[in-house]
């Protein structure tokens, strides 16, 4: 049993190897289709978490900061929820990003290269120019995202387990390298591994609870056990504190909650 989380530089070349490592392995796909699970889990709108995978937050797109950190983090809970039955493919949701620590989640970076440009300004009539520039242009755009969102660049094959260029073989041999090497015993699923998926999903719950009604909030999760660090005003410790424990408390598998409030040197509360 394992997870096999795949990200490409280009969607299209994504969902095409996606697609046929799943029915390869006999996998179910996990992609951006969990969103509208994932809306009416939280009640937020399909159409926000979607935007929320594609842009960062803009006043002008009405997705405001704090807006943008709830719904990234109901996307995150509702995956990594998903993620708990193993044996998935997952795309598109940015998991290769927020899947940390899970030693049977095998991270796969897909390079579409030079040949993917040249096809691609074959079959819209371009210039392979204008195919490179338009693909850099969307590159450093995710680049930029990933940056706002985690802290980290994407495109950095250090995030992967694996990283296969398209340059180099094609995609029935992609699909392949890939299957095979989800087959090696590190990326089963064993008993540390699965504990860790469970910790980190059940974080990710906790932390989309308390950011509906707050910001700036640290979940960590471990056998039941929660540790919340946020900030707040010296009046308002204590009453959040509280609230914390209160929302905390009410999700399912949380036995302890321990919160940490730092000064909020800004004087603003969350």
């Amino acid at each position: 049993m394992s997870i096999i989380i795949i990200s490409s530089d280009v969607a299209e070349t994504e969902a095409m190897i996606a697609e046929k490592v799943a029915e390869e392995k006999g996998y179910a796909l996990l992609d951006r289709r969990v969103l509208h699970d994932a809306a009416n889990r939280y009640g937020v709108k399909p159409e926000r978490l979607n935007d929320a995978l594609d842009n960062r937050p803009s006043l002008l797109r009405r997705l405001p900061p704090r807006q943008w950190r709830y719904c990234l983090a109901c996307i995150e809970a509702e995956v990594l929820d998903r993620l708990l039955a193993d044996n998935i493919v997952c795309r598109d949701v940015g998991a290769h990003l927020y899947v940390n620590g899970v030693s049977h989640a095998m991270k796969i970076r897909v390079l579409t290269g030079k040949q993917a440009c040249r096809e691609a300004a074959e079959r819209e009539g371009g210039s392979l120019e204008k195919v490179e520039k338009q693909r850099s242009r969307i590159n450093r755009r995710r680049t930029a995202w990933s940056m706002a969102a985690y802290q980290k660049d994407e495109a950095d094959p250090a995030g992967y387990d694996l990283v296969v260029s398209l340059d180099q073989i094609d995609p029935v041999e992609a699909v392949r390298t890939i299957v095979g090497a989800s087959a090696y015993r590190k990326f089963q699923s064993m008993t540390y591994s699965t504990k860790c998926l469970t910790d980190l999903a059940l974080a990710a719950q906790v932390r989309a609870a308390l950011l509906k009604s707050m910001s700036d909030m640290q979940v960590q999760a471990r056998d039941g056990s929660v540790v919340v660090t946020t900030r707040a005003l010296n009046r308002r410790k204590r009453e959040k504190v509280e609230t914390i424990k209160q929302l905390a408390g009410q999700i399912p598998g949380v036995g302890y909650v321990e919160v940490h409030v730092r000064n909020n040197i800004f004087g603003k509360a969350g």
